[in-house]
């Protein structure tokens, strides 16, 4: 039999990074995952594109955003178009009109080019599983943006819409803590996080904890 015979659960990985030794390293780490494969690396938004768009198969894209022909927005763009495809963006631009540009074209997590790469082959694990990975300090920024007001009375809106322990989880699992984790903080079961969760998601009509941290963010900017 084949070898994608042979390891059915295997992702197929799209890399776009233009600068060769990070995108050698990161080749090689893929390399070393039996569950992941390099189906394709590419150093720009134009090869990029062209492989997706000649019939280039990716579970998982890894992409950069500051590319020399454009921005990989437009990576992102065009594997969220394709179903069961999730984008990490890996970047040095940390700042919040990038993060939230990424997010709203489509990816399911964020990565800053600062140590968090580190750590990648957990963040990929926690991606395949339906995680979003995001690096602290990115964390750190949705939450922000995310914070109720000072009074930490619910305005009417969104802020209402989520209960007082849904905002606690919403919390925890923006910060990148695991369910689990937020679990023990909250003195609850992991089963009563995961019910939050789906709670939260139905209520904001999201699939992930990245969207729900944005969505949650648009309504409360929209409501004043």
């Amino acid at each position: 039999p084949t070898l994608a015979a042979t390891m059915p659960n295997r992702s197929e990985v799209l890399l776009v990074e233009d600068d060769v030794a990070t995108r050698d390293w990161l080749a090689a780490t893929l390399a070393e995952q039996p569950d992941l494969h390099l189906a394709q690396a590419c150093g720009t938004v134009a090869e990029a594109l062209d492989w997706l768009q000649s019939g280039g198969a990716a579970d998982i894209v890894l992409t950069d955003l500051g590319l020399p022909d454009g921005s990989g927005l437009d990576v992102i763009r065009a594997a969220a178009r394709r179903p069961g495809c999730d984008t990490l963006v890996l970047s040095i631009f940390g700042d919040e009109s990038n993060v939230l540009a990424a997010i709203d074209a489509g990816a399911s997590g964020y990565l800053l080019k600062d140590g968090s790469l580190d750590s990648i082959r957990e963040h990929l694990s926690c991606l395949k599983n339906g995680g979003s990975p995001l690096s602290p300090r990115i964390a750190r920024t949705l939450i922000r943006r995310t914070r109720r007001p000072e009074a930490q009375v619910p305005s009417p809106g969104v802020g209402a819409l989520l209960t007082d322990r849904e905002h606690d989880v919403l919390s925890g699992i923006g910060k990148g803590f695991s369910y689990a984790e937020v679990a023990a903080a909250l003195d609850v079961s992991t089963n009563t996080v995961r019910t939050h969760v789906r709670r939260i998601y139905d209520k904001l009509s999201v699939n992930s904890r990245t969207e729900a941290l944005y969505e949650y963010n648009r309504r409360m900017v929209e409501q004043g």
